[in-house]
């Protein structure tokens, strides 16, 4: 049993996510580091000061010294342990519902812990292997507020002032702290929605996804701004529209920054998730530059292995220069800076971005009988498109890029008893040609396995 999935450990509260997990949590990243200062923060969520009071409990019992810094976004959690800590732990379940709340542990640069030091800690949990300390050795707390100096090292990093006329949509996350600080210092004219604190997410639901942040799209086309901006709970994921009301697709944002890098640098190497469009590649390569294509929740992997210059998953950006952390913050006010610099409406920049057509669909499947059935999908999938197959690519399930530049990606999720079918195509009808025959392929195999499963 693994305690951590893609994103941290993530539930629901007093169920699955306790105090005493918290606790555990504190008491063994305390263990794995033996010495030295963390640095927490939290979202917030109505559990989110139990949860961290349980974590610091754990962390100070091991003698590790605590640097608290509040309600705050996971990308300035990340930001603060760059800067102070030799780890960080931030209490979030990101865009899940209220119910649920979550632990998300970084190492000293700033990144989430990899795969192995999620292990290692499972292990001292597991085993309860706890250093303990005397009386006399207890870690000490200290609380700071870091929000200005936050902002401020963005600023220094953007270096751009706008006139631009800004809808910032906070969903009542830890965003409403920092955003529209951020952008009024950038001297943009900011109005915002749901832009106070609240676990319950009263405004609406936390994840930014269109049909959740749809009403954006009236307000900016009828009130006159040059976009909207969305945030989740967190604040380390984004969503936008332009001037028009029109929804900005993710992948075209991620090419859009690809291109501002690339452009940048001469060239250089992208690093995105495996789930991207090859609209990314088109205008990376256009600039003499090259994508290359991790896991879902390896990009800092990618990065380090790539030499990357610019890193993204779906709403999700990492500018390594200014961090190796997802940072929405740096990603907004770049996002403005490209706009002025363009001297054009967003949704006149967006249209040099090529057009392709996708899709995305789940189907439900037993956790026990996911893997099965997707390295039975590899084996099918490429029987089936043998002679359009251009590149193959096995990292995450399997992702088929084909002749005709549409592709094909079956992988089981990470977090959840599904397989997920993404398919991108040239045309409209390429795309449901395609995707009709991957869903379907899936489907029956679901099926099948699952038969076979019960009758054993």
């Amino acid at each position: 049993m693994r305690l951590f999935g893609t994103a941290g450990i993530r539930g629901p509260i007093n169920s699955k996510v306790t105090p005493e997990l918290a606790l555990n949590v504190g008491k063994a990243l305390g263990t794995y580091i033996d010495h030295g200062t963390v640095v927490v923060g939290r979202d917030a969520r109505t559990s989110s000061v139990m949860l961290e009071s349980a974590v610091v409990s754990g962390l100070l019992s091991t003698g590790v010294d605590v640097v608290r810094i509040g309600l705050v976004p996971t990308p300035m959690l990340a930001w603060a342990t760059n800067k102070l800590g030799d780890a960080g732990v931030m209490i979030t379940a990101s865009h899940n519902p209220p119910s649920d709340n979550g632990i998300k542990v970084f190492n000293e640069r700033g990144i989430e812990f990899f795969l192995e030091q999620e292990e290692e800690l499972e292990k001292i949990i597991f085993s309860k292997s706890y250093k303990t300390v005397s009386w006399d050795k207890i870690g000490s707390v200290k609380e700071l507020d870091l929000r200005e100096q936050y902002i401020k090292d963005i600023l220094d990093y953007v270096n751009h002032e706008t006139k631009l006329k800004v809808l910032l949509d906070m969903g009542n996350g830890a965003g409403s702290l920092i955003t529209p600080y951020l952008l009024r210092e950038m001297r943009a004219k900011v109005v915002t929605l749901n832009s106070h604190p609240d676990g319950h997410f009263p405004g609406r639901k936390s994840e930014p996804r269109y049909e959740n942040i749809a009403y954006l799209s009236d307000l900016v086309r009828e009130l006159g701004f040059d976009l909207a901006i969305a945030q989740d709970g967190d604040a380390d994921r984004i969503a936008v529209f332009d001037e028009k009301g029109n929804y900005v697709e993710e992948d075209t944002l991620i090419a859009l920054f690809a291109r501002l890098y690339a452009r940048e640098h001469g060239g250089g190497n992208i690093v995105v998730s495996i789930n991207t469009s090859f609209r990314i590649d088109k205008v990376v390569e256009e600039e003499g530059g090259k994508v290359y294509r991790v896991p879902l929740g390896q990009l800092h992997d990618g990065i380090k292995k790539y030499n990357a210059i610019f890193a993204s998953e779906p709403w999700k950006f990492i500018h390594p220069k200014f961090g190796l952390w997802i940072d929405s913050f740096v990603t907004i006010g770049l996002l403005i800076k490209i706009i002025d610099q363009e001297g054009k409406p967003l949704s006149e920049i967006v249209k040099d971005i090529p057009k392709y057509y996708m899709i995305k669909k789940n189907v439900k499947c037993p956790d026990e009988i996911k893997y099965q059935v997707v390295e039975k999908v590899k084996e099918q999938l490429q029987e089936l498109l043998k002679d359009q197959i251009e590149e193959v690519i096995t990292i995450s399930g399997i992702r088929l890029n084909l002749k005709d530049g549409s592709w094909v990606l079956v992988r089981p999720s990470g977090t959840e008893p599904k397989i997920r079918v993404v398919v991108e195509g040239t045309t409209e009808k390429r795309r449901e040609e395609l995707f009709n025959l991957a869903y379907n392929l899936v489907t029956k195999l679901v099926s099948e396995f699952s038969s076979g499963s019960k009758s054993s």
